[in-house]
């Protein structure tokens, strides 16, 4: 593999589309049960922000050096304050957030015990944008559209996408302009008719085709399974690539141009956390598919990209010092050419 397009990274800028939100880490220790309820009771020791959701795809990128622009809709209180400023630090080039006073910012609480995930708690409103509101987002993707070299949308099943959001794919198609998809279980395939190119994790694709595996989950590779999904989804919304990530089984896709399953399979080392590693690879995949690499060598820099991030903690993102440093690593292996 030729790594030369490191050098076009900076050339490229991506419009990312979706939730936002912020992921918070409480981090703490326990010596006892409280006599309230049969719970722990932790001690604080730390307590971690991140960025969540579409906004860890776009510090994905502009981590990686690629502009990028990022358009949501959020609630207007202290956590949407915290997040645009979260943002500006992340160095993510473009940000706007129109606001929503019916529905707070999305915030998920971790609480971590002795490297134990305790509880979870969301702040969050699941409902459809108002058909003003739907018109002001719609619009303002429209005019992002002619200064961005792709679209990626991110659905997390929190009301954001629907039939009528979604109207600017017809736009993004005229202007040749593709779109990129990281589906949600929620929501019916049909709905990303016309996209470019979408990548469910296995048990969104299994909810998404209605096609379940028969039998127990073993160990193997279940080739027939996935490519009868992969396939179904090509033809369900017309999309020119689909791809499937399958955790430790790497990932799989089939296309128009060539529906016979390709199969990349996974580089990761350690694994510690796998929350937001679908965030970086819809993140890699559409940047190395805007500066025109074939889907095979796409899958492969993604993949990588995934297999560093699920060795830390909480989601993360990736620079181009530690891809370049997999991917050199994977060469060195034999595991790419």
């Amino acid at each position: 593999m030729d790594f030369s397009f490191f050098k076009d990274f900076s050339k490229a800028h991506l419009l990312v589309v979706g939730e936002v939100g912020i992921d918070e880490y409480i981090w703490g220790d326990t010596h006892r049960i409280s006599p309230e309820a049969p719970v722990p009771v932790v001690e604080v020791q730390s307590v971690d922000q991140k960025l969540g959701l579409s906004a860890n795809v776009s510090q994905n990128l502009a981590s990686l050096g690629v502009k990028t622009t990022l358009l949501t809709v959020c609630g207007e209180d202290d956590d949407a304050k915290t997040l645009t400023q979260m943002v500006g630090e992340a160095g993510i080039a473009c940000f706007e957030a129109l606001k929503d006073t019916s529905r707070p910012t999305l915030r998920k609480v971790r609480v971590i015990c002795q490297k134990q995930h305790v509880v979870r708690v969301d702040f969050e409103r699941s409902h459809s944008l108002s058909p003003q509101l739907s018109r002001e987002f719609v619009d303002r993707i429209c005019d992002e559209l002619p200064k961005t070299d792709g679209v990626i949308i991110q659905d997390y099943g929190k009301g954001l996408w629907n039939r009528d959001t979604l109207t600017f794919i017809k736009e993004a198609k005229a202007k040749k302009k593709p779109v990129f998809v990281d589906p949600s279980r929620l929501s019916p395939v049909e709905l990303y008719h016309g996209v470019t190119l979408l990548t469910p994790n296995l048990a969104e694709a299994e909810t998404l085709t209605g096609e379940k595996n028969l039998g127990a989950r073993s160990q193997e590779f279940p080739k027939d399974h996935l490519e009868k999904m992969a396939l179904k989804i090509l033809k369900t919304t017309d999309c020119e690539e689909s791809i499937i990530t399958c955790g430790p089984w790497g990932m799989v896709a089939v296309s128009k141009d060539k529906p016979a399953l390709i199969r990349i399979p996974t580089y990761a080392r350690k694994v510690f956390d796998v929350t937001g590693a679908g965030d970086t690879v819809i993140a890699v995949l559409s940047l190395m598919k805007v500066l025109g690499k074939p889907l095979e060598e796409c899958m492969r820099v993604a993949n990588a990209a995934a297999g560093v991030v699920v060795g830390q903690i909480g989601a993360a993102s990736v620079t181009q010092e530690e891809l370049r440093k997999e991917l050199e690593h994977l060469k060195t292996e034999g595991l790419i050419a």
